[in-house]
């Protein structure tokens, strides 16, 4: 490679790197594999002839690179969906082999854990080669209210039920079957209560027993507020977090600090390499500089790092370019620089093709990228003074932060404009103090447990100093910066324009950046118009939460299930996608009645959302503690109108023993339309109902009482009712069998069209207002957002 980074006569290495990523990027983005054009076999003896036609053809070396970048990765597709789990399949018991891999997720209810499955056994209890060839190889299977501990490593026969990959799928929320095909896992499901569950063999040593022994010790350290977070920066075991400290953590920009990735990785290899560079014997400089000396040591100190974190896919990520980074100094080459980046690039993307779904991946080259710019930009012969060095440290944080912004906002709807004076001032703590003391503690663990929780100890109060000052700094106004999704040409424009603002002294156009940035500064989300109204039914599995929105006011009516601390659908699903949309505040949030499927989510909603009135069934509202909380219960006869859209509650008019029965029953209309939320409301409403509000009940759009339950949907409620468009919000292959056979036929004889979320995902209306755009538009988000890894819905 030349001087000027040309690989002979070819295109340069930077082109090539991404020309290969923009091919795998396009496989990436495509619905659909298109049918079996390319086997994985064709493709195989494919790519030999591009690598051929790479070294004869230089000057087209970047459209080989873009179709090398693609088949690659429909390589890796195929292999994936190869093993899918066939439908006739699901929830059928299946009695499979195999071993536990990495750490068990345990909880009050479950222990969760990823399964590599060696065999699966037929019914007379031997191999079933041909199921083994074609079945899921790697399961996330959940054992329930099991006693005693799952180990890595130990090889059991476990009789499960399974799944193909399934998540909610919402607009702004975390997409589970994306993070699955990420992590190679092709089925979830969970273990049956059998005779058949035995263990096979254990396993007593290797890198996942010392986690697990370290995360015992962790476990048992005093000062229970910070075990999760020491956890988590040393064995990469994030579920311990609290929601709170999540919340911090994303208001100072600094949820980054909590999942080991390229910044940890970094922290510890610098800082292994500035030690070793200055300290190094001389008898091993003789045939080597100290500064290879010290790559070499930093690479395994990074390794051993990456490995106590699990070796996931962040971390090899970043131990990959690292492992780039350090291979140009051995070989003495700049070790910073356009052509170093864009060799890891390429490195990262032909190990691992699925990495480019990962928000981390372009988080990381980003940074680097944008280190690179400035640094490269005020290169000095002469030798900073440590004063200096720290200015510069603060201002490539600062430039850092403000490329990152339109990244952040684009894919999480929030920024921290505080983020570069808490990350100026707590990386270092972490990166230079706890990481290190976590790791000798570590090692120490291995000799003397009592020497190792001393060590861990120090670490905790390390922590509990950087927790008050990200405190502080999350009760600042400046703390974070709230905005809907941002559009991807506005967030293209904002991207460019801060790459000019980066750009050296005397660029030209350089300060036309900040014209750039306008569009998204200036963009506001959508909203109905006077007299229309939009309804979203949320995807939250079993359960139910429905978006209202009209031309200034927003109602909300239920939350979702809380299923324990770390999974509320209010914070995981509900208040990401208000955020998503730009909303602030909920002018009404109406809870149906107390279930924990409509309810659960409540508290997450009231603590992070501005709620100006919670409306809700009265007993509910008797058991509500909140004196700084305006709420009411509701009544039949309430109603209300805003912007030329009419409210009013239908149900309850009297007392029932039975929650389901005493649901908040909502009436919407406007002059075209009009829709039903009958919450839980069984069949003994049903008729009450047909009795005091017949003439009320005509509707063109029913949300379906009770998930489709027999208890509801009776028949002449139904007949009464005639609704032309019928929604279901139930989970996936849930346990409940909702909707019923029975109900759906009811519901398609009267000629109903049915939606259900378990399919359709999250389902948007909208209703206009007058004859001209009066038409009822639905929209169903797996039918709008679909990738080729769920493609079967």
């Amino acid at each position: 490679m030349s001087a000027t980074g040309n690989i002979k006569t070819g295109q340069s290495l930077p082109v090539i790197a991404l020309s290969l990523l923009a091919g795998v990027c396009f496989l990436q983005l495509q619905p659909d594999l298109l049918g079996p054009l390319w086997t994985s076999s064709e493709i195989l003896m494919f790519l030999p002839l591009l690598l051929w036609l790479f070294y004869f053809l230089p000057g087209r070396r970047g459209l080989l690179a873009f179709f090398t970048g693609y088949l690659w990765a429909l390589l890796f597709a195929q292999v994936y969906l190869q093993h899918q789990l066939p439908q006739a399949l699901q929830k059928q018991d299946i009695l499979l082999q195999g071993v536990v891999i990495g750490l068990a997720d345990e909880n009050n209810r479950s222990t969760r854990f990823d399964f590599q499955v060696t065999d699966y056994i037929s019914v007379n209890g031997n191999s079933h080669p041909q199921l083994k060839s074609a079945m899921p190889s790697r399961l996330r299977l959940s054992w329930y209210y099991r006693r005693g501990k799952i180990h890595s490593g130990d090889h059991w026969r476990l009789l499960v039920r399974l799944k193909q990959p399934h998540g909610m799928h919402n607009p702004g929320g975390f997409d589970y079957e994306k993070w699955l095909y990420q992590q190679g896992i092709q089925a979830t499901g969970y273990i049956r209560k059998s005779k058949q569950n035995h263990i096979i063999s254990q396993k007593s040593w290797g890198i996942d027993r010392l986690r697990e022994k370290l995360h015992s010790i962790i476990s048992r350290l005093p000062g229970e507020h910070y075990q999760g977070l020491l956890e988590a920066l040393t064995i990469g075991h994030k579920s311990a977090i609290s929601s709170d400290q999540w919340q911090v953590l994303r208001n100072t920009g600094t949820s980054h600090l909590m999942a080991i990735s390229g910044l940890h990785i970094g922290l510890v290899a610098g800082l292994v390499f500035f030690l070793v560079r200055r300290w190094v014997p001389v008898w091993l400089c003789k045939r080597s500089s100290a500064p290879q000396v010290a790559a070499v040591f930093s690479l395994l100190a990074a390794g051993f790092y990456a490995l106590l974190a699990g070796f996931t896919v962040p971390t090899q990520r970043a131990f990959i370019m690292l492992l780039v980074l350090m291979s140009a100094i051995l070989i003495r080459r700049p070790a910073l620089s356009i052509n170093t980046l864009s060799l890891a690039l390429i490195a990262v993307i032909m190990i691992n093709p699925v990495s480019v779904l990962s928000v981390g991946f372009w988080l990381s080259f980003l940074a680097v990228l944008i280190i690179s710019l400035v640094s490269g930009a005020r290169v000095s012969a002469q030798k900073p003074r440590i004063y200096g060095a720290w200015l510069e440290g603060i201002r490539i944080q600062w430039l850092i932060a403000l490329g990152m912004l339109p990244l952040s906002l684009l894919l999480f709807q929030q920024g921290s404009l505080i983020s570069p004076i808490a990350n100026m001032l707590v990386i270092p703590l972490v990166g230079m103090l706890v990481v290190p003391l976590a790791l000798l503690a570590s090692l120490t663990s291995l000799v003397s447990i009592a020497a190792s929780n001393w060590l861990f100890s120090q670490a905790g109060s390390l922590l509990a100093f950087i927790w008050t000052l990200l405190e502080w700094f999350a009760q600042s106004p400046l703390a974070s910066w709230q905005t809907s999704s941002i559009p991807l040409l506005q967030s293209g424009f904002a991207l460019l324009g801060v790459l000019l603002l980066l750009m050296p002294r005397g660029f030209p156009l350089r300060y036309s950046g900040l014209i750039l940035l306008l569009p998204m500064l200036l963009y506001q989300y959508p909203r109905p118009q006077q007299g229309e109204f939009w309804v979203d039914v949320l995807d939250v599995g079993q359960g139910l939460s429905v978006l209202v929105q009209t031309r200034d006011k927003t109602l909300l009516y239920d939350t979702g299930a809380k299923f324990s601390e770390r999974f509320d659908i209010g914070q995981r699903v509900v208040v990401p996608y208000l955020n998503y949309k730009g909303i602030e505040q909920l002018d009404t949030l109406l809870i149906s009645h107390g279930d924990n499927d409509h309810a659960g989510g409540v508290d997450a909603v009231l603590q992070l959302m501005d709620v100006k009135l919670l409306l809700g069934e009265a007993e509910f509202i008797q058991q509500q503690n909140r004196s700084e909380q305006a709420t009411q219960a509701c009544k039949a006869g309430d109603h209300w109108q805003w912007n030329g859209v009419d409210f009013e509650i239908l149900h309850p008019a009297q007392a029932y023993k039975k929650s389901n029965n005493r649901s908040c029953v909502l009436k919407i209309w406007n002059a075209q339309h009009s829709l039903l939320l009958p919450g839980d409301m069984e069949r003994k409403a049903e008729r009450h109902m047909l009795k005091q509000s017949a003439d009320a009940l005509a509707v063109d759009v029913l949300i379906v009482p009770h998930h489709g339950s027999n208890t509801s949907s009776s028949q002449a409620w139904l007949e009464k009712l005639k609704p032309e468009l019928a929604i279901v919000s139930a989970g996936y292959k849930n346990r409940f069998g909702h909707p019923t056979a029975k109900v759906l036929a009811r519901y398609q004889q009267l000629g109903s069209r049915l939606l259900n979320t378990a399919d359709g995902g999250m389902i948007q209306m909208k209703f206009g207002q007058s004859s001209a755009t009066g038409a009822l538009h639905t929209r169903q988000q797996r039918k709008v957002v679909v990738h080729y890894w769920n493609h079967r819905f």
